[in-house]
């Protein structure tokens, strides 16, 4: 490691002084405390001791003033007993007196007797004067006997008055003396205390002095290792190399890189010691170099990555920084090195992190394509039926109502155009281009396609244009047609009874480009204050308002910010509750010539150049043949019609047709492959026209399609004007940014079958053949629902519902349809449950939808 002297610098002192403060510490103030602990506890044992012994004293004198009495008490009934007996008695009434008498002596001697009662000389001098009688003749005492107790009843209560007088003297005298010990003992304790706190005080001041000293020599110290510790605590290897190469420093961060010691790298080569073989060449010469020239391509250029070597062979990616020291003497170079192989796995592991996001996104794109062509397949029929209606003779009533719902059906399209391609338009790859259109008439339109919405709800729309004027502005008119809508339907929808109003307009800010505000107002429930910054979050319902009550997924309000965002805008929404809610947008205002503004040709237009064609007709759908059957018999073409990829091989093996419609996918042989063996075969049409017929063409798919052979792209639902522009040559597949919008609306509150599509199916297959259709699909149905209703697994319930929701859309069921896609929907979000539950509820919806299909076609 690199190293600076502990010598050179003197920390030899300062760590022994550390060292002396340290042994005090742990030696003298551990002592200090045991001998205040141990003067404690002896202190506690004398004025034990000392309590012991006054209480003691005090006990013997009580017990000989109580003893005295007793004693009078024994002489008394001594000589009663001598009075009774006679001289056999007299022995013991001597002892008895000498008794008594050598306790009154006791008495009068105790300490303080007779400056407190002189009752005690008193009995003491009674008795004197009896001695003689006791100490004579045995006829004497007998014959005095009498006498001596008169004498000594006169004596008898000095014995109780002794001892209490005595007992309560002493007392008081042990109670004084005990109280100055008491006194005596606290001033000791609380001179003890007094030192001890002093010492403690003194120990502790002390020890912090320490402290502020040894943190003192601790900065000296760091301030002294400074460069030691950061070289050696740095996580970069640090080499001191000389211009020929040798290693002269190394860092412990180096040891823990390298694995090599710093005896056994000093002085040695480092081009040689720390790079492999392969790499040593190249930085030789860019060393000699530096040597010849003084010129350098390595130092002060910054983080290089060069491979290096350990102890062990090992190679491994380093980050290295060279500096360099110029001198009179000698040029060194300081060489900063990082293992970086942490941070290149961590690269590696993020490449592959974005890879799999970028799977990720690949199949949920092919997951919204297969979701496009299931929503789009029954919007087929529904649009193709339409077409074929309005070339029928309709009065004008008629023609209106076919017109609302061809726009609607429009709208339809483009509105799921327009959720598949959220991504697109996040990523700023949806491809819209600009085109010239006349916003007077896309919103005056707009509003007569919103009436009826607003008759159903009775809303009164209300339209202000004033300052617009008819100049085209160069814009996406779906896209701001689909704003429109579903900001217009919301507020039809929430406003029930009540006024909404669009107002579009210029808005000129100075110093600015011209913009167009489109502003939307009502004057319904209003929106919670709390709830407008969520409005336009994706998959947001509010409780009891908005998409909440119509059913809705709560994507509207997003795809409408994103598509706002998609022409340079940004909406807003004000609402106070109770009094309505306002959504506006602007959007950069850039005009072209009017004569710009490209019409749009007619369905009813006539065609020319194209046919009669004698085409096939190849989809797995019955109901999509037989309505494209119908279309093309209506441009005046004939059609042949195969049910999947293997009949259409072995039809066209037989018969020549001027094209093939080609769907893609179909159970069993796709369209793919069913191209690629017509193209392989010999048959008669093998250089025929191929038509891809789908409702999804993702780009990669578009490749595969061409490779195989096929022509073109047909996309469902397809119109009569793209039909015929496919059969004319031209590829009629409509651009992937033309989507239209469409308000959004409750499936689950929808009646039981489309009127409007059973006039169109009534109008395209008459009366006899649709009945008969529906009949078979009563039949299928019949079969195909006991075994949805006893579906028990969500795949199997999923698949299920999946299939029959195809067949109840094309014929109008539109409860059927939408409870079935709400149960697929559940299956697909993992809520089984809640699929199972509106699996209960398809046996008496089915029943229903028959009554209404029989009651409408009976009609």
């Amino acid at each position: 490691m690199l190293n600076l002297s502990d010598h050179e610098y003197g920390i030899w002192p300062e760590a022994r002084m550390t060292g002396d403060r340290s042994l005090y510490r742990k030696i003298m103030v551990p002592a200090i405390a045991l001998g205040m602990a141990l003067a404690g506890f002896l202190v506690l044992d004398v004025w034990s001791r000392i309590g012991d012994l006054a209480r003691a004293g005090h006990d013997a004198e009580a017990w000989a003033y109580f003893q005295l009495e007793g004693d009078y008490l024994r002489l008394d009934r001594a000589i009663d007993q001598t009075r009774e007996v006679g001289p056999p008695a007299l022995d013991d009434l001597r002892k008895q007196f000498d008794i008594f008498y050598s306790r009154a002596s006791l008495i009068e001697e105790m300490e303080g007797l007779g400056a407190t009662d002189p009752g005690g000389a008193r009995l003491r001098s009674g008795l004197d004067d009896e001695v003689a009688l006791f100490r004579g003749s045995d006829e004497a005492l007998l014959a005095g006997l009498d006498d001596l107790q008169t004498r000594l009843t006169t004596l008898g209560g000095l014995p109780g008055d002794i001892a209490r007088d005595a007992i309560s003297a002493s007392a008081d005298t042990a109670e004084e003396e005990r109280q100055r010990l008491i006194t005596m003992l606290e001033l000791l304790v609380l001179v003890v205390l007094s030192v001890t706190l002093a010492l403690a005080r003194s120990i502790a001041r002390l020890h912090r002095q320490a402290r502020t000293v040894e943190r003192t020599t601790q900065a000296a110290e760091t301030i002294r290792r400074g460069l030691e510790t950061t070289l050696r605590g740095s996580l970069d290897a640090v080499l001191v190399i000389d211009d020929q190469g040798d290693i002269r420093e190394y860092s412990g961060s180096a040891e823990a890189i390298f694995g090599f010691t710093r005896d056994e790298v000093i002085g040695e080569s480092f081009l040689e010691t720390l790079l492999p073989a392969d790499r040593r060449g190249e930085q030789e010469k860019a060393l000699q170099r530096f040597r010849e020239t003084g010129e350098t391509t390595f130092a002060e250029t910054g983080r290089h990555e060069f491979t290096m070597l350990d102890r062990s062979g090992r190679t491994f990616p380093g980050e290295v920084s060279i500096s360099i020291s110029r001198s009179e003497e000698r040029t060194i170079f300081v060489a900063y090195i990082r293992d970086i192989t942490e941070k290149k796995e961590r690269e590696a592991e993020l490449v592959e992190a974005h890879e799999a996001a970028l799977e990720a996104y690949r199949e949920k794109s092919r997951f919204f394509a297969m979701v496009s062509h299931e929503m789009r397949t029954p919007l087929n029929g529904v649009l193709s039926a339409l077409q074929l209606l309005g070339d029928t003779p309709l009065d004008r009533e008629q023609r209106r109502y076919l017109d609302a719902a061809t726009s609607s059906g429009d709208i339809l399209l483009e509105h799921i155009d327009n959720v598949l391609a959220i991504e697109k338009i996040e990523t700023g790859a949806s491809g819209r281009n600009l085109v010239p259109c006349d916003l007077s008439a896309l919103t005056s339109d707009l509003i007569d396609m919103m009436e009826p919405l607003a008759h159903t709800n009775d809303v009164r729309l209300h339209f202000d244009r004033s300052g617009l004027g008819n100049r085209p502005v160069l814009s996406h008119p779906r896209a701001i047609q689909q704003i429109l809508v579903n900001l217009i339907s919301n507020a039809i929808k929430f406003s029930p009874g009540g006024d909404v109003t669009l107002k579009v307009g210029p808005v000129r800010n100075s110093g600015t480009a011209d913009r167009i505000e489109f502003r939307v107002t009502d004057n319904g429930k209003g929106i919670e204050a709390e709830q407008i910054s969520r409005v336009f979050e994706d998959f947001v319902s509010l409780d009891n308002r908005y998409e909440r009550r119509t059913g809705g997924t709560g994507l509207g309000l997003g795809i409408v910010r994103r598509l706002v965002e998609s022409l340079g805008g940004e909406i807003r929404c004000t609402s106070e509750l109770g009094e309505g809610s306002a959504f506006w947008f602007d959007i950069p205002a850039v005009y072209a010539e009017a004569a710009a503004v490209l019409p749009v040709p007619s369905d009813g237009q006539s065609f020319g150049g194209a046919g009669p064609f004698r085409l096939l007709v190849v989809d797995d759908n019955e109901i999509n043949r037989d309505l494209l059957s119908a279309m093309l018999g209506r441009l005046g073409h004939s059609a042949e019609l195969a049910s999947g990829g293997q009949e259409a091989i072995a039809i066209s093996s037989r018969h020549r047709f001027d094209a093939i419609l080609m769907d893609i996918s179909m159970p069993g042989t796709s369209g793919v492959q069913a191209t690629r063996a017509i193209r392989a075969g010999d048959g008669p049409n093998r250089g025929a026209t191929i038509i891809a017929f789908t409702a999804h063409a993702l780009p990669h798919e578009r490749n595969e399609f061409t490779a195989a052979g096929m022509n073109g792209i047909l996309r469902k639902p397809v119109k009569m004007s793209e039909l015929r522009q496919v059969l004319d040559g031209i590829d009629g597949a409509p651009p992937e940014d033309s989507a239209p919008a469409l308000p959004s609306g409750s499936a689950a509150s929808a009646e039981f079958i489309d009127s409007a599509q059973i006039s169109q199916l009534l109008d395209v297959l008459g009366r006899d053949r649709l009945t008969e259709r529906i009949a078979t699909l009563i039949d299928k149905m019949n079969d195909e629902l006991p075994s949805l209703t006893d579906a028990r697994t969500r795949d199997d319930i999923q698949t299920r519902s999946h299939a029959i929701a195809g067949m109840c859309g094309m014929f109008g069921a539109r409860r059927m349809h939408a409870v079935l896609q709400e149960i697929e929907t559940a299956c697909k979000t993992g809520q089984t449950e809640a699929a199972m539950t509106l699996v209960q509820d398809i046996p008496i919806i089915w029943e229903r939808t028959q009554f209404a299909w029989r009651q409408r076609i009976l009609q």
